[in-house]
């Protein structure tokens, strides 16, 4: 039984050309079966290339929200011995204030 229905010609043919343009033909057998599963899910357009990288969780508004309010005071308002912020003090308050552990 094929995993997947059969393919168009024309599709077969773009297939090959897009395949022949990447780089390193020594795909994964685990590699294979993904890029299988994203053509059967989302044909030709499946098989082109992702940006690199993480796409972001909290957009850039709410996170400079979060950090807007304990800039505006000294970590001595909220009771640390500092006088400055540093990033993993920030990333302390950051936590107390959304509850995140």
């Amino acid at each position: 039984m094929p995993i997947i229905a059969p393919i168009p010609r024309s599709e077969r043919r773009l297939m090959q050309k897009t395949i022949h343009r990447t780089r390193g033909k020594n795909h994964a057998r685990s590699s294979i079966i993904r890029r299988i599963n994203w053509f059967t899910l989302y044909g030709i357009d499946g098989l082109e290339s992702l940006s690199p990288g993480r796409g972001r969780c909290w957009p850039f508004e709410h996170i400079c929200t979060f950090l807007r309010e304990p800039v505006k005071h000294t970590p001595g308002d909220f009771g640390y011995q500092r006088s400055r912020w540093s990033t993993e003090l920030m990333a302390i308050k950051i936590n107390e204030i959304t509850g995140y552990q």
